[in-house]
């Protein structure tokens, strides 16, 4: 692989008010670190099952093309299936599944119900086990949707959101290159200067649909209380009470955004809601690939995601409808294991295109922010990374027709210091378009954010303005490690300056400093240091200081890198 040279001299934005450095994605900071991955199959034999839905009749079937993979001609085989059911506790009302009865059937069947395992046996052996989702619709949603094609002011715009979590920008552009040059052959418009507004992935994620910062969110959604989240103001609740079909899927169940140390909801958040099938797919014999549980029986659990998305997109082509559909298990933990799925992806993005996707909904492939674990974070550029998560999106041709003003607004703001809270914003905004009595909220935690449609956004932006706070800006310029300041005393400083503060004070001893590096912005010097303890443990420091004195104002941040 040839090498590249980070950019050093370019800045994505370069004012007084917001100065974001421009780095290649293989550079010399992260070619060592970037090495790409083969896909893994989780079976070496073809899927036995398969399900259609006809007439809004869904069917479980035997594929009976590959039944000679699992057993001779001779052999006698005996499948059953069973219906999973949400089945949370009083205290944990959204974790928890369980199975009616596993039924024997032959070739195929019709399902009453939407999640099916099916169990196959030669024998006393089980030979084969899978789980699938089917879509049906239900009268009251199809009436709800029908009623708003009927009632909307304006054609309304479906919106599918594709979530990657932990992918930078970046790292995007590094593991995953043929769906990104798929993506902007197919006029994606990539916001090159989204910023997160928080540390992990719940702040940022309830950022997107409440518009609240994690201090609000504390207050007014009450994660950790039976209920709370029902009663957080959540812009998916919008869209399905103003007659959109509403879906929600994440993989990896054990640490679901809103179950990990969080209750959940008490009900169903939208119309369809894939928690109990992929509970179900993790209750399968698994394979753990990378420390992260990258298959559930004979699927990736990546692919059960991606498939219950094209089929929500499918099911609901031509009425209005808004899904997000959140991926874990092949990108959480490492940087380079996104690689595995480039071309899975890409071919989930053709066939959104293929079957009309793109001609129907507004398409979204976004992050919630970069990685926040490995060799990468001990990078100035992976200290960049993980503030900028990558983030896609596609408009149809009828609204750029329909809407040329917001349209070119919306492709000018990619070029702009964007946040999390103009995202929520903008699904405001789309929902407004076709629905007259849904009035446009504020963002309590940015006043002065904006849709992504509109031409409120400033060229000129600081990221207080943008609401993202100090400590996830990157807007402070290009860390040097060369830089003149970085004096032995002045580092010197710095280290008794963390070792006295009350977040670092009797943890243990600062043993060295690993790495220093400065940057300046306005009136203001920012030192970044990686120091590790005694007991070998690294963290993170970022100190602010004045320019002109050199006095230390504040440490704005200390981690602890994993």
């Amino acid at each position: 692989m040839k090498l590249k040279v980070c950019v050093v001299t370019e800045y994505l934005i370069d004012n007084e008010l917001c100065k974001m450095p421009n780095f290649e994605a293989i550079s010399n900071e992260t070619h060592n670190i970037f090495t790409p991955l083969p896909y893994v199959k989780c079976s070496d034999l073809d899927i036995l099952t398969y399900t259609t839905v006809e007439n809004n009749r869904a069917y479980l079937h035997i594929n009976e093309k590959y039944i000679d993979q699992y057993y001779s001609i001779q052999d006698s085989i005996d499948c059953c299936f069973s219906y999973v059911r949400r089945n949370g506790t009083d205290r944990h009302p959204d974790v928890g599944i369980s199975e009616s009865s596993c039924k024997p059937f032959n070739k195929s069947v019709f399902l009453e119900e939407n999640i099916a395992k099916v169990s196959c046996y030669l024998g006393a052996d089980k030979i084969y086990e899978n789980i699938h989702a089917v879509l049906t619709v239900p009268d009251a949603i199809e009436q709800k949707t029908k009623t708003l094609l009927t009632n909307a002011k304006n054609k309304p715009l479906s919106v599918l959101i594709i979530v990657i979590d932990s992918v930078a920008r970046l790292n995007f552009e590094r593991t995953m290159p043929s769906t990104r040059t798929y993506l902007m052959e197919n006029n994606f418009i990539e916001f090159s200067r989204y910023n997160k507004i928080a540390d992990n992935t719940f702040p940022n994620f309830n950022a997107l649909l409440t518009g609240l910062n994690p201090r609000q969110s504390r207050i007014a959604c009450k994660a950790r209380t039976v209920g709370g989240m029902d009663q957080c103001p959540m812009i998916w609740y919008d869209y399905r009470d103003h007659g959109y079909a509403t879906a929600y899927a994440e993989d990896w169940a054990n640490i679901a955004t809103f179950n990990y140390m969080k209750k959940g909801f008490e009900r169903p958040p939208t119309d369809f809601y894939f928690k109990p099938y992929m509970e179900g797919a993790q209750s399968l014999l698994p394979k753990i690939l990378d420390s992260m549980p990258y298959c559930s029986g004979p699927v990736t659990q990546g692919e059960r995601i991606l498939n219950v998305a094209l089929d929500f997109a499918e099911t609901f082509k031509n009425r209005p409808s808004f899904g997000i559909f959140w991926m874990n298990t092949f990108s959480h933990n490492y940087i380079n294991t996104p690689s595995r799925m480039d071309w899975v992806l890409r071919e989930f993005f053709r066939n959104l295109n293929t079957k009309g996707i793109f001609d129907d909904s507004m398409v979204v492939l976004l992050a919630d922010h970069g990685m926040r674990f490995g060799p990468i974070r001990e990078t100035v550029q992976g200290w960049y990374e993980e503030r900028l998560p990558m983030n896609f999106a596609r408009l149809p041709s009828w609204f750029e027709e329909k809407y040329p003003q917001k349209s070119r607004n919306f492709a000018d703001n990619s070029r702009k210091l964007t946040s999390t809270y103009d995202m929520y914003m903008t699904l405001q905004d789309v929902l407004s378009m076709s629905v007259e009595e849904y009035a446009v909220k504020n963002s309590s935690a940015c006043s002065t954010c904006s849709s992504l449609f509109s031409g409120g956004i400033r060229e000129k932006r600081s990221c207080g303005q943008a609401g993202i706070p100090e400590e996830w800006c990157s807007c402070m310029g290009k860390f040097r490690e060369d830089h003149p300041i970085l004096t032995a005393q002045f580092i010197a400083s710095a280290v008794k300056l963390v070792a006295n503060s009350d977040s670092f004070n009797g943890l243990t001893v600062i043993n060295k400093v690993l790495r220093s590096s400065i940057t300046e912005h306005k009136r203001w010097i920012y030192l970044l240091l990686i120091v590790e303890t005694t007991n070998s443990i690294k963290y993170q420091v970022l100190i602010k200081a004045n320019k002109r004195t050199l006095q230390f104002v504040r440490i704005i941040q200390l981690i602890r890198l994993h």
